[in-house]
């Protein structure tokens, strides 16, 4: 059997003594707190606007949605600078792999 020493709480930074080995914080609050902090930031993460180079023009263009999460938006964009269909892209540089493969 572990005897089990005080430690700090990673949220607020009190020191504690845990009930068990497992636990980081030290009340039911600060654990919701850091739940709220990482949740915050996988969203501000996500919300990053994606941006890419055009492979038939070389033009850099930044998008205002994101193509994994709206795909059917992606099956329609067209390139500002060469009206290529960007599907059609996807589809020339899947096939130029497989004949690598």
């Amino acid at each position: 059997m572990r005897r089990l020493v005080e430690i700090i709480c990673i949220s607020c930074g009190n020191p504690f003594m845990p009930k068990c080995e497992k636990n980081k914080y030290c009340t039911r609050r600060c654990f919701k707190k850091a739940y709220y902090h990482r949740q915050k930031a996988e969203k501000l993460l996500a919300q990053k606007t994606p941006s890419f180079t055009c492979p038939s023009c070389g033009q850099h263009i930044t998008l205002d949605f994101d193509p994994v999460f709206e795909p059917y938006k992606w099956q329609s964009y067209q390139c500002p600078g060469c009206n290529t269909l960007m599907i059609e892209v996807c589809e020339e540089i899947k096939t130029q792999d497989e004949a690598i493969s």
